[in-house]
């Protein structure tokens, strides 16, 4: 007995001995899926009910998202049960997910964890199945976990966005009254933007502001800022957002200004939209809008799409109405650079068409700050710097080097491992098994490797699909996401809008607001002009009760004028509405008696009768 107590001593000092496994006192639930059938012990459970050690935490054809202890999360899958223990939990039956340091025991076997999300089957003969989707797992007697008081709120460990600048140009042009560029206005304009995320939440909610300013720097100037929020919806993958904001431009004799209303929903790429802007200022050219907008995902870019938009819009100026409709095209070149061109048409503005080319990038070295990225660590050149080697303890002897087991990562608190001797001890490394990312292997019910191999591209596909359609999104989601793409390349769609791609690139994109877009003005040419509003007394000049006999050779000109009703469409004009003395139809005759209006109609309808009035 005294020399097996020495053995065991011996062995304590010159070995690496690993952690225990890190123990958990609760599972809290947090959402349900696909019914109600959630139940701890067999009672049915709700959200927000807690499952304690010793505990079952089962589902029927529901699934569950559970929380351990906030350092772990699971997604419990349909039929599945889960046993709860002071060191691990057992799978009896089903399948769970689980990202964080969360140990399972399979038989007499620890699974362990290193910064991983991990899928566990338990099949129909009690074997499982492990599939590693980031990060590493041990399965052994005894396996690595990460010390309990340096673990971090799991929930704490979603990705975030970081602020983003960018720098661009626009231009425009309308074809009004089928001018040349014309009063309508045309410009060229350089953009600058700020976006600053203000509060993130859970990976799924945004509260951000976005303000720009443009200008073509010879007098032309205008500015837009705006408040936003954005939450992403896991059960139907969709995106939704809302906006509040405010536009501000300097236009000619008058600055314009208005409130910005609009709401944006996001599924599969597609877009259904729609924004209003409501005129703040008294300028007499001003413009108030809605439009809606349907963008249609024509072709895949990279992680994104290119997008043709289909948008309907009604102009509110100078006391009527007018419709129209605009086309435009979007195309992202990577994740910085954007193209888009529109065209438009309305009876008002005619024809405009325009287009505009913005470079932004992160101020942070990235779009998005992934705490679970971590940085590869430099291999030291000294020997007992290098990992393997600095453990801790005051003196160590690496053994079973020639078995090609992987080192023992740094430690600094350490249990010993009882109920055993020296020779288990020094053969403890033969018995771990090693899983990285994109592995996958097969244990018998006592945790015995029976297979181990590399997962194909579909498999790890499925096992996205089956564990994660419906769920939130996980905080290794992105991390996943870019293990896949560096093993199989680019994922598709589906697997992009489930591990939160689509719903990174879209939080981080304001609605699109272009000045030439949205924040035209009445064109001048079409604003009632002063010198009609002059000319109407010209009537009291006529002696109606002493007419004068006119010589027949002497033309008379004339035009019909409305007496009463709207005085902005007083004349015949010859179309469905009246209009202003410039755009009256003129007529000829020798006899001021001869002069006729009948079916002369004037007014915004063209029904107000009229009465000559002579020109010369």
């Amino acid at each position: 007995m005294l020399r097996k107590l020495l053995g065991i001593a011996f062995a304590a000092t010159f070995l690496p001995v690993t952690a225990s496994a890190a123990s958990f006192n609760s599972a809290t639930i947090r959402r349900i899926i696909d019914g109600r059938e959630v139940f701890i012990d067999r009672r049915e459970a709700t959200v927000d009910d807690t499952a304690d050690r010793g505990q079952e935490l089962s589902t029927g054809s529901s699934r569950a998202e559970v929380l351990f202890d906030r350092r772990a999360l699971g997604f419990l899958g349909n039929n599945s049960l889960i046993r709860l223990g002071d060191d691990c939990f057992r799978l009896d039956r089903g399948q769970v997910l689980i990202n964080g340091p969360k140990n399972t025991c399979l038989g007499t076997k620890v699974l362990g964890i290193r910064g991983t999300t991990y899928v566990l089957s338990v099949k129909d003969d009690g074997s499982y199945e492990l599939a590693v989707l980031s990060g590493e797992a041990t399965v052994g007697d005894a396996v690595e976990t990460p010390e309990n008081e340096n673990t971090p709120d799991i929930l704490s460990m979603y990705p975030t966005l970081n602020p983003v600048v960018g720098f661009g140009s626009s231009a425009w042009g309308s074809n009004s009254s089928g001018e040349s560029l014309g009063e309508a206005a045309g410009l060229i304009l350089g953009d600058a933007s700020v976006f600053v995320p203000l509060s993130q939440s859970m990976g799924n909610n945004l509260l951000y502001s976005y303000s720009t300013a443009s200008s073509n720097f010879d007098g032309a100037w205008g500015a837009s800022t705006e408040l936003g929020y954005k939450w992403f919806n896991p059960d139907n993958r969709s995106i939704s957002s809302l906006l509040v904001g405010y536009d501000g431009w300097d236009g000619a004799g008058c600055f314009q200004s208005q409130l910005a209303l609009g709401g944006l929903w996001q599924q599969g790429r597609w877009q259904f939209g729609v924004t209003g802007g409501i005129p703040l200022d008294q300028c007499a050219n001003n413009l108030g809008f809605a439009i809606g907008q349907v963008g249609i995902p024509l072709a895949d870019v990279g992680d994104q799409s290119i997008t043709l938009s289909l948008s309907p819009y009604v102009l509110r100026g100078i006391g009527d109405s007018y419709g129209g409709g605009r086309v435009g095209l979007n195309v992202p070149i990577g994740d910085q650079v954007t193209l888009s061109t529109y065209g438009q048409y309305d009876e008002l503005l005619d024809t405009v068409v325009g287009g505009q080319i913005s470079y932004r990038f992160a101020t942070n070295s990235g779009f998005v700050n992934d705490p679970n990225r971590r940085p590869q660590r430099p291999s030291s050149p000294l020997p007992w710097q290098a990992s393997e080697f600095n453990t801790g303890r005051p003196m160590q002897i690496a053994l079973n080097r020639s078995r090609g087991t992987t080192p023992t990562q740094p430690r600094t608190n350490t249990t010993p491992i009882a109920n055993t001797n020296f020779n288990n001890l020094i053969n403890e490394a033969d018995t771990i098994v090693r899983l990285k990312a994109g592995e996958e292997a097969t244990f018998s019910s006592d945790g015995v490797l029976l297979s181990q191999g590399m997962m194909s591209q579909e498999r790890f596909s499925q096992l996205i699909i089956e564990t994660m359609s419906g769920q939130n999104l996980l905080p290794e989601s992105n991390v996943i996401n870019l293990i896949y793409q560096q093993l199989y390349g680019l994922p598709d769609r589906t697997l992009l809008s489930i591990l939160g791609s689509d719903w990174l690139i879209a939080a981080r994109t304001p609605y699109p607001r272009l000045r030439g877009a949205n924040n035209l003005v009445v064109p001048n040419n079409k604003l009632p002009n002063e010198e009609d509003r002059v000319e109407e007394p010209e009537e009291d000049i006529v002696d109606v009760d002493e007419p004068e006999l006119e010589p027949e050779s002497i033309e008379l000109t004339y035009v019909c004028r409305a007496n009463g009703g709207n005085p902005d469409f007083p004349y015949f004009t010859g179309g469905t509405t009246g209009g202003t003395l410039s755009d009256a139809i003129r007529f000829q005759t020798t006899s001021r008696s001869e002069a006729s209006c009948s079916g002369r109609g004037a007014g915004s309808e063209g029904l107000e009768p009229t009465s000559p009035q002579f020109l010369s």
